[in-house]
């Protein structure tokens, strides 16, 4: 089980580098798909991060094929009070239910203290399209009161698909 997840932000070169530099570990060249420049190196390795400016990630809940393949979905939440508990059970509803076209979902925390009421969701896809058909699902239905941004809540997400 998947129980430790970082990643970092940068040019090509830079986390060409980092790959190179860490042949043991199991890690994921992405690109966002809105920002074109924009380049994410996932650590898959269930190691501490060895990034200097890591995004760490505590895994809370995951179904998972070990591969991780496809394009990856990235969601971000942060909700206040009551209706945090009520996040925390949709995406744990999410995992457990497994869509059939998704790969992968781990339902993940931030562990930086100043974002530790952060919830995040990475499922993996094999196609644009199976993960526009689960957004329009009953499966997703649950989180779309969390897909707004509010006074009470901060939502983002990201398709990252693979460089390499």
């Amino acid at each position: 089980m998947l129980t430790k997840l970082s990643f970092t932000f940068g040019s090509h070169q830079i986390l060409q580098g980092i790959i190179d530099d860490h042949p043991d570990r199991k890690f994921k060249l992405m690109q966002a798909s809105t920002h074109s420049n924009k380049l994410a190196l996932f650590d898959l390795s269930n190691q501490n991060p060895i990034f200097k400016n890591p995004v760490v990630l505590t895994v809370l809940d995951e179904t998972m094929d070990s591969n991780y393949n496809g394009l990856f979905y990235y969601q971000s939440f942060q909700v206040n009070g009551d209706r945090q508990q009520v996040l925390y059970n949709s995406l744990q509803k999410v995992i457990a239910d497994k869509p059939a076209a998704m790969n992968a979902g781990l339902m993940t925390s931030v562990a930086n203290k100043a974002e530790s009421s952060t919830l995040v969701l990475i499922t993996a896809w094999d196609s644009f399209e199976d993960l526009t058909a689960w957004k329009n699902s009953e499966s997703f239905a649950s989180l779309t009161n969390f897909t707004t941004m509010g006074s009470d809540n901060y939502y983002y997400d990201e398709v990252y698909r693979s460089v390499r």
